[in-house]
């Protein structure tokens, strides 16, 4: 403690991740990003490699800001008839 105080930084070269919803999509966007390697190397269509790199692309989003719930939920309800 007295060693981190004396250079003024708690930085040790590993991130820190402390929000649960962060990490769960950093897991989320790991997977995706495997599938999408999967679907390269399986020669796979080019639909289901872009829908994989989507996925990576809208978890990030979620944790950089530029996917807010309000996205989130427009997209809901944009796909599903939900009564008021």
């Amino acid at each position: 403690l007295r060693a981190t105080f004396d250079t003024g930084s708690i930085y040790d070269g590993d991130p820190v991740i402390s929000n649960s919803r962060h990490l769960e999509a950093l897991r989320q966007a790991l997977d995706a990003l495997h599938r999408a390697l999967t679907a390269l190397d399986d020669d796979r269509s080019a639909d289901l490699l872009s829908e994989d790199i989507r996925q990576v692309i809208h978890h990030l989003g979620t944790i950089t800001g530029e996917i807010t719930n309000d996205d989130i939920l427009s997209q809901i309800f944009s796909k599903f008839c939900i009564g008021k």
